[in-house]
């Protein structure tokens, strides 16, 4: 009879455990086409990052990875995005590298590299491709000083193979 009397509070306690562990254990949504560890790896130190998905398409996302040393900024973002007519739609993702834009090989179709830059001495370099029916734009971003743009586009060039692939 008295073990009977002590189970009852632990099975109370168990239960509402269960019920709240969902919202304690939480976690974040990851990005499908690069994790935080490779991303560290192509910005040299620990990341954090979001990803969103600002479109009705719940394949589609956007990731940015951020790495902060002191006062210098490093910046990775991957957007994908899934296009009803690739062959007409396509050209609003080649407008955003302008007319500086150069070819660029073996990486998904129609591929560009084009230098940006942004606000606050940003630097940016950025590939723009797609995979049949979906688009995708690497940027990599650093306030870096003096920038390195064979760098940023070497590591750009590197995340979008690696995009590429997946989507293949």
């Amino acid at each position: 009879m008295n073990g009977s009397r002590f189970r009852l509070p632990y099975a109370i306690l168990f239960g509402i455990l269960w019920l709240y562990t969902p919202m304690i254990c939480q976690a974040s949504e990851i990005c499908p086409w690069l994790n935080a560890a490779t991303a560290g790896g192509f910005l040299a130190g620990t990341v954090s990052f979001t990803v969103t998905h600002p479109g009705q398409n719940k394949d589609d996302a956007t990731c940015e990875f951020i790495r902060h040393d002191g006062h210098l900024v490093s910046g990775l973002r991957i957007e994908v995005e899934t296009m009803k007519d690739p062959a007409h739609d396509f050209a609003a993702f080649t407008s955003r590298c302008g007319q500086d834009a150069t070819p660029l090989r073996a990486i998904g179709n129609e591929a560009l590299v084009c230098s940006l830059r942004g606000k606050k001495k940003q630097v940016s370099e950025q590939v723009v491709s797609r995979v049949r029916e979906r688009a995708f734009i690497v940027r990599v971003s650093s306030n870096a000083r003096p920038p390195d743009p064979g760098v940023l586009r070497e590591t750009a060039r590197r995340v979008s193979e690696q995009v590429a692939g997946f989507l293949f």
